[in-house]
């Protein structure tokens, strides 16, 4: 088809914890070629491609499936702008010049394809809303032409100067590319990208005195154990769980009575559990 369309472009500036965060949007379009491209994603990627498709659902829309490729070359642009943060610019071009149907071709993804970028997002949250509050930026996500999504997210501590002469440091740099065209072998499973619950658990006497090497099990609602460990020298221990609207952790420590704690989480998906254990 070789032809282009490139969308307005959008900047915003914040200002708080952060100096800076801006946004853009782009699309282009590029005749098919096939490619492969293997990539992991971390707890805040995945939480951001549930909002999205959580979002598509709201609307009636299908959800997108997760390209190899594309993410790919979304991981190339974020390290790309994380490594020179002061030539992020509104044509989406990366330090070398290469615009996201280039970058996208580089991995294999040559079908039509579209871009969101961001710098200075901290969370999956703060991002999805700020493009969410963009006409340009939502037109992207909520758009029936793509069927598969990218997406990537860096952090860097690099500061900049900018074209007021301040030091500005972005440290989140997020990239989400979506693609008209759908193909077997670039999806990646849906099990490597499925949100999760972050459990933080702490275990303390009932002074408040923390209880190392403690034995940590969390159940399902039936009392089978899903994931088991033990609590560091501060009485603590993280643990990653399936969604669920509910789970028990059980504690217990040599010379204390078990405790058993129920818990909803609701919509987070980042919970604390503390356990006071009794002697016995």
């Amino acid at each position: 088809m070789n032809k282009t369309k490139l969308a307005k472009l959008k900047l915003f500036l914040t200002s708080g914890v952060l100096s800076a965060a801006v946004v853009f949007t782009f699309c282009w379009l590029l005749p098919p070629k096939e490619g492969q491209a293997k990539v992991t994603f971390d707890d805040d990627e995945k939480e951001f491609i549930e909002k999205i498709n959580d979002y598509r659902k709201d609307k009636g829309l299908g959800t997108l499936k997760v390209s190899n490729d594309l993410s790919k070359a979304a991981l190339a642009m974020a390290k790309d702008m994380a490594a020179n943060p002061a030539t992020i610019n509104h044509e989406h071009k990366d330090s070398k010049g290469r615009l996201p149907a280039e970058r996208a071709a580089l991995y294999g993804y040559t079908d039509g394809v579209g871009e969101n970028l961001a710098a200075g997002y901290e969370t999956a949250d703060k991002v999805f809303k700020a493009w969410k509050n963009s006409t340009e930026h939502n037109a992207n996500m909520v758009s029936e032409d793509y069927e598969v999504m990218g997406v990537a997210l860096v952090t860097s501590n690099k500061t900049f100067v900018d074209s007021e002469g301040k030091t500005q440091k972005y440290k989140w740099y997020w990239v989400n590319m979506f693609g008209q065209k759908e193909r077997s072998n670039d999806l990646v499973n849906e099990s490597e990208y499925k949100a999760t619950i972050k459990v933080r658990v702490t275990v303390t006497d009932p002074n408040g005195k923390p209880l190392g090497k403690a034995k940590i099990s969390i159940l399902n609602k039936g009392g089978s154990k899903i994931l088991g460990g033990r609590t560091n020298t501060k009485g603590k221990k993280t643990f990653s769980i399936d969604p669920r609207d509910e789970f028990y952790v059980r504690g217990s420590a040599t010379g204390y009575k078990f405790y058993t704690k129920r818990v909803k989480p609701g919509s987070k998906n980042d919970v604390s559990v503390k356990l006071w254990l009794e002697r016995e």
